[in-house]
């Protein structure tokens, strides 16, 4: 976990070079001036998004961080910023829908900034005899995020659709073309709960070729 937060901070402090991205780790209470570094990130959240398999089990996770802007460059840090997790396959920026109640106010602490998710999963080993109390050892692996289209059965995209993958703990909301992205495990079938204007369905599709296109009839 600690190296994809570490990868997160790499890409960021590229991205805005030569200014300062610095993390924050609670370690000393934030003070209510203006922090020191142009660019400061914590974490704000760690969610459970369920198990898979891929060459052994895994507890796959979400764990999601603040990225905020401070002083007189605070606009420009930003679109370099955005721009360059725009860039990234594995993460992605919280849209304004997806929001839990007072996320974003409690998250974002000082000035600008956005939350971003780290897809994480932690390899374990699953005890083959009596449970033994023994620590857990883990290793950490990155999730992957889908793409993919809620269609009709005409193949027109259907917009502000509610669609929650059954190994995501997230459900995101369709674009005007029908377009979304969700994290899931590395199943190749996936299985859905899609709502259209207030009704759900289980919905299942596969994963072979990407987007993954969700049909509701």
């Amino acid at each position: 976990m600690r190296s994809s937060l570490t990868e997160l901070l790499g890409v960021l402090s590229d991205a805005v070079s030569p200014e300062r991205v610095r993390f924050d780790d609670g370690s000393v209470p934030p003070a209510p001036e203006t922090p020191e570094a142009p660019v400061t990130v914590h974490a704000v959240a760690l969610n459970r998004v369920g198990r898979s398999r891929r060459e052994g089990p895994l507890l796959d996770l979400e764990l999601r961080v603040a990225v905020e802007c401070h002083g007189p460059k605070q606009l420009d840090n930003m679109e370099q910023l955005l721009l360059a997790v725009e860039r990234s396959s594995q993460y992605s920026v919280v849209s304004s829908g997806e929001f839990q109640p007072d996320e974003y106010e409690a998250g974002i602490r000082h000035g600008l900034g956005f939350l971003v998710r780290i897809p994480v999963a932690l390899r374990f080993d699953e005890p083959s005899s009596p449970l033994v109390l023994e620590p857990l050892v883990a290793t950490a692996v990155v999730a992957r995020r889908l793409h993919g289209r809620l269609v009709d059965i005409h193949n027109k995209g259907i917009p502000n659709a509610y669609i929650r993958a059954h190994s995501s703990a997230t459900a995101v909301v369709s674009d005007a073309t029908g377009h979304f992205e969700v994290l899931a495990s590395a199943d190749e079938i996936q299985h859905f709960a899609v709502a259209v204007r207030g009704t759900e369905r289980e919905v299942s599709a596969s994963t072979s070729s990407l987007p993954v296109i969700i049909r509701w009839e």
